[in-house]
């Protein structure tokens, strides 16, 4: 009798009865409930950390194509530069080219690689940039877990050259190691860095999941581990740490050649 009377009758415009229990009034409340609790309580992206240009001013760089040293032939050179370019354009103060900008300045210069200072001249004249990065891939497994190994330098010129009036006569000039003198800066590469990241090895996933966290969704159908499944993205994650590493010892070089202030 107690629960017959706690149960709420009304009649619909039919006439029909209908018995509402008590406990049904509640259900929107708690739908909002666990609504908020999934957007406010549940999984949440954290702030990734970006990387930074060591130079004063914004630069300009382009990429290209990396070549294949690792024995596989499943390796895709175009989607390796790619994803390197995608990772240059989040360093603050780094902008770079498409890389097939640089496809179309290699096939006008009949270039089918960049192997020599002197090519590497050619393509930043042509292109008018003021860096850029050459890489080779040296190991590579798709499958999980997967290896992506990478070597990559970064050629420069001078600013000065930069916007410099382009001299036909360097795009003519003999596909050898010389190159106008001034052009480039003293040593190129003026930075090399290389590393093999095997999936495998715990300090690789430490790095791996410190960069994956607010780049991927973590309540998705792989969360982090979205960047062990897929190469293009783990190739992103492998950009950005040499990418880190060239910065840094960019950073030692050019603190190394400022001139250290005269006494007085």
């Amino acid at each position: 009798m107690t629960s017959t009377h706690a149960m709420r009758i009304n009649r619909d415009s039919f006439g029909a009865v209908r018995v509402i229990h008590p406990t049904l009034r509640l259900f929107p409340l708690v739908l909002a409930v666990l609504f908020l609790a999934g957007c406010f309580g549940g999984p949440r992206l954290t702030e990734p950390r970006f990387l930074s240009s060591p130079y004063e001013d914004a630069q300009l760089w382009a990429v290209v194509p990396f070549a294949n040293e690792s024995g596989s032939l499943h390796v895709d050179p175009y989607e390796i530069a790619d994803a390197m370019a995608a990772e240059i354009q989040h360093v603050d103060g780094l902008v770079t080219l498409p890389v097939n900008r640089t496809i179309a300045a290699m096939r006008e210069l009949d270039l089918p690689a960049v192997s020599t200072p002197g090519e590497a001249m050619q393509v930043m004249n042509l292109l008018g940039v003021d860096g850029l990065l050459v890489g080779t891939v040296t190991a590579y497994d798709p499958y999980r877990p997967m290896t992506l190994g990478i070597a990559i330098e970064l050629h420069q010129r001078d600013r000065e050259t930069v916007y410099r009036r382009l001299d036909t006569r360097d795009l003519t000039r003999s596909r050898t190691g010389s190159f106008a003198p001034g052009s480039l800066q003293d040593a190129n590469p003026v930075a090399q860095a290389a590393g093999v990241y095997e999936a495998a090895n715990h300090r690789t996933l430490s790095r791996l999941k410190d960069y994956a966290s607010g780049r991927s969704v973590p309540d998705g159908a792989f969360g982090k581990d979205i960047y062990q499944v897929r190469m293009d993205l783990y190739a992103q994650f492998v950009s950005y740490q040499l990418l880190q590493d060239l910065l840094q010892r960019e950073h030692l070089r050019l603190v190394s050649i400022v001139p250290e202030s005269q006494p007085r």
